[in-house]
């Protein structure tokens, strides 16, 4: 354990009790972070170790203070005592005329504590517990906030003496003032003038302090006075003006002796307070002793084990109460009772430990096993329309399983119940009128089991994310090893080429409701499962979750690979376009980038929007169609088609609109990708189509080649639509006489292989990729981390457009993910589009 530094409080403000002394705060419990030894603690019991080991003199040697922790520049003072007062420990100090410079003149205001939490003596080996070295001055505390050191004055007294003296002279001044006002009362005088003649004798006699003879030579004057006073008005009450010069004291002050007397009794009681400590003390660790010397598990312990339990007296301080010896006594014959089973157990022949836990967690397997056997007896499981899969187990998807694994910690208790009723036997019935966690945990299963985009993308989870995550990456510099790595005889040695990184990525809520049935809902005491319903909705459920997912994860994909290395268009002129009788523009580059504004949770904007689209038809912003239909009346745009730079002007309704340039500017930025090769599809003359594909076949292998010469990229996946994946396979070069290696019906993907790529489809409507897009990269690329997976909330009852209820309920869930593309690995993807120039130029 290494010797920690911090900084404590500052010294209190009594005057100092012997010269050079004074009472300081060497540190306090709590919780703090040092850059050099990171989160730790310092507990009353470490505390408590502490004043044990200086007592017992553990160091070995005084403990001393120096200035900024530099021993070898002398001492600024050696600590007398220490010890415990609430929750900071305290010491008297020995300053030296060093430290008090250090302080007064040079500015070191705080101090800095040395301590090791775990001392072992150099002579022995032994371990001794936290053990306090010493403290440095210093004038940059770590903790801050902290008050300054202030030095007493050397020469004050001390408050408890000043309280003493002001006492003996306050009884002194009493004593005489009693006297004076008897013999006043003797010479009848009215008790009017008694009180005044009082008044002044206080007054006069105020500077005296206890110097008895002039005390005595101040009554008589008074006493004088008095007679006279009684001669010229008797007893009868008169106003008079006092003019006394009191005596001058004698001159006494403290004498060697008084000093002595008054330390001596200071001495007495601090030593026989000392000694009631140590007494208490000693109570206490006799209390803590007796409670486990009487407790049954500690007898049966062997001598070494016992020894060390007991050990823990070491912790009992002076200050600690009867309950808090109890509770540590507690603590330890409960570790001693845990120590006895475990040697039984051994004993019995038991080699491992033990431990309370779900399982591993068998109860989500067993739970989705019951489930399966039902749905293979329902319609859905047989239909291919519907197509539930129901995949086994070993053949799941691995990021199925983390996603599935994930889901099961955060609902483990609801899923142990369901799994328990299921397995009654008979008829099956569980009542929880909530969506049941086995019916969630069955729609997330066969979302993510017909998912074959997650082939192609980097797939992680991360339940501890808040609103942001980290996506690993690896990045290849440009260039090569110098010398091919061959290096001689002290010669600097080159380094390695390949960089592992992170970038940043922003969580978003994806949140969708979905409806169920009540006979999935009445899943419970009420009725039995009809599994043909259950599978129907699963199977429906499923499907929207996984067209959503896929959806997200192909138009990322897209936006990522064109916004490498796209290029701003600003200000391109349309107003040819909008002649009155069109509604579509069509830029004059293409494709066009899709932008994008990252946000937080809440929907707040982060940085600015990316690759944005600015449409303006005279003189006026024309801003983007969001498709709620709650738009404020008036003109917007909807890109049509990404890939082909089409562009429809419609109203807030989502209609067609015909708009007329009349003034103003009519004009149109956006952001193209250059990241693509486009092939023409319009067949030249006296070409057959299937020989003319031949052509566009040959180009996935030229962008396959570019990638691994330009940008050391090995593409292994091309992504696509079924479409054009069908149209590829009718070159020529498919036939099967002219087939050649790498170009096949067959392989990894679900689409037909070309140029040893495996081809993948999207099975899910409206994705960026269209019809026209071939999209060819590495696998891993896109990054889909999920930090929670999909749940459904509290259902409630859905009703039709009469306002009558159906017997379905209305579920809302969501799922926290992020999907990105860390910026330097953009170039691991590129396109192909595939469009005929005719139909382009005739699309209106």
């Amino acid at each position: 354990m290494p010797t920690r530094t911090l900084i404590s409080g500052r010294l209190t403000s009594l005057s100092l009790t012997e010269q050079g002394r004074k009472a300081v705060t060497i540190t306090r419990a709590g919780s703090f972070s040092d850059p050099r030894y990171g989160q730790f603690d310092i507990t009353p019991a470490l505390l408590g170790e502490m004043v044990f080991n200086f007592q017992s003199r553990t160091y070995g040697q005084d403990i001393h203070i120096d200035v900024s922790h530099k021993p070898d520049e002398g001492s600024a003072g050696k600590v007398a005592r220490l010890w415990i007062e609430g929750d900071r420990l305290m010491a008297e100090v020995d300053w030296t005329p060093y430290g008090r410079k250090a302080i007064s003149e040079r500015g070191y205001q705080y101090l800095s504590a040395e301590y090791t939490e775990n001392f072992i003596d150099n002579e022995r080996q032994q371990p001794h517990g936290a053990v306090l070295l010493g403290a440095g001055l210093t004038i940059r505390p770590v903790i801050k906030r902290l008050d300054p050191i202030e030095l007493a004055e050397p020469t004050g007294l001390h408050h408890l003496l000043a309280d003493q003296l002001l006492q003996e002279a306050r009884k002194t001044m009493s004593t005489h003032l009693h006297t004076l006002r008897d013999r006043l009362a003797d010479l009848k005088l009215s008790d009017k003038i008694i009180g005044q003649l009082g008044d002044g004798f206080t007054a006069a006699a105020k500077h005296l302090g206890e110097d008895d003879p002039a005390m005595d030579a101040l009554v008589e004057q008074f006493v004088g006075t008095g007679k006279t006073l009684a001669e010229a008005f008797g007893e009868r009450d008169a106003t008079i003006n006092l003019s006394v010069q009191a005596p001058r004291p004698t001159a006494k002050g403290l004498t060697a002796a008084d000093v002595e007397r008054i330390l001596s009794e200071r001495e007495t009681a601090r030593d026989a307070a000392s000694k009631k400590l140590a007494a208490d003390q000693s109570a206490l660790r006799g209390q803590f002793r007796a409670a486990l010397d009487a407790h049954e598990g500690v007898k049966h312990l062997g001598e070494e084990l016992r020894t060390l339990l007991l050990s823990a007296e070491g912790l009992i301080t002076p200050n600690m109460t009867v309950e808090q010896v109890q509770a540590l006594a507690a603590q330890q014959t409960a570790l001693a009772d845990q120590v006895a089973v475990s040697r039984k157990l051994s004993a019995l022949g038991w080699q491992g430990s033990t431990r309370i836990t779900m399982g591993t967690d068998h109860s989500p397997l067993k739970l989705q096993e019951d489930i399966h056997q039902g749905l293979r007896q329902s319609y859905s499981f047989g239909s291919s329309r519907t197509g539930l899969r129901l995949t086994e187990e070993a053949k799941l998807h691995p990021f199925a399983k983390r996603v599935l694994a994930l889901f099961d910690r955060q609902n483990a208790a609801d899923l142990a119940a369901e799994t328990r009723l299921l397995a009654d036997g008979g008829p099956t019935k569980v009542a929880n009128m909530d969506v049941p966690k086995g019916f969630q945990r069955t729609v997330i299963r066969e979302a993510l089991s017909d998912l074959a985009i997650l082939d192609v993308v980097q797939t992680l989870t991360d339940p501890n994310a808040q609103g942001t995550t980290q996506i690993p990456y690896e990045l290849r510099k440009a260039g090569t090893i110098v010398n091919s790595g061959i290096v001689y005889e002290s010669a600097e040695i080159p380094r390695a080429s390949i960089e592992q990184k992170m970038d940043l990525a922003y969580i978003n809520a994806m949140k969708l409701s979905m409806k169920i049935s009540n006979e999935v809902m009445h899943f419970s005491s009420a009725s039995l499962i009809d599994w043909d319903a259950y599978g129907r909705n699963v199977a429906s459920n499923a499907r929207l979750i996984r067209e959503l997912v896929c959806q997200r994860l192909a138009n990322e994909m897209q936006r990522s690979a064109d916004a490498y290395a796209a290029t701003a268009i600003t200000g391109e002129i349309i107003a040819a376009q909008m002649d009155g009788t069109k509604s579509l523009i069509k830029t004059a580059q293409w494709p066009i980038v899709r932008p994008m504004q990252y946000r937080d949770l809440a929907g707040g904007t982060i940085g600015s929007a990316l690759n944005p689209i600015a449409l303006s038809i005279n003189g006026a912003a024309i801003p983007a169609w969001d498709g709620t239909g709650t738009q404020t009346a008036g003109n917007y745009y909807v890109v049509e088609n990404w890939n082909l730079g089409l562009i429809r002007v419609v109203n807030q309704a989502g209609v067609a609109q015909t708009p007329t340039h009349t003034s103003g500017a009519t004009t149109i930025g956006y952001s193209h990708a250059t990241n693509i090769v486009k092939f023409d599809l319009k067949l030249p003359a006296s070409t057959k189509l299937e020989d003319h594909l031949n052509a566009a076949l040959r180009l996935v292998g030229a962008r396959k080649a570019m990638l691994s010469a330009s940008r050391y990229i090995q593409a292994d996946f091309m992504l696509m639509s079924p479409i054009l994946n069908d149209m590829l396979t009718n070159a020529t070069q498919f036939a099967a006489e002219a087939a050649r290696a790498g170009s096949a019906l067959t392989g990894s993907g679900d689409l037909a292989t070309i140029k040893a790529l495996p081809a993948y489809g999207t099975n899910a409507p409206g994705i960026d990729l269209g019809v026209e897009r071939l999209i060819m990269g590495e696998r891993g690329t896109l990054s889909y981390v999920v930090a929670k997976p999909y749940m459904i909330g509290q259902p409630f009852e859905a009703v039709g457009a009469n306002g009558l209820p159906t017997g379905e309920k209305i579920s809302y869930g969501e799922e926290y993910n992020a999907l990105h593309v860390p910026l330097p690995i953009r170039n691991r993807l590129t396109s192909i589009i595939y469009s005929d120039s005719d139909a382009r130029t005739a699309a209106a």
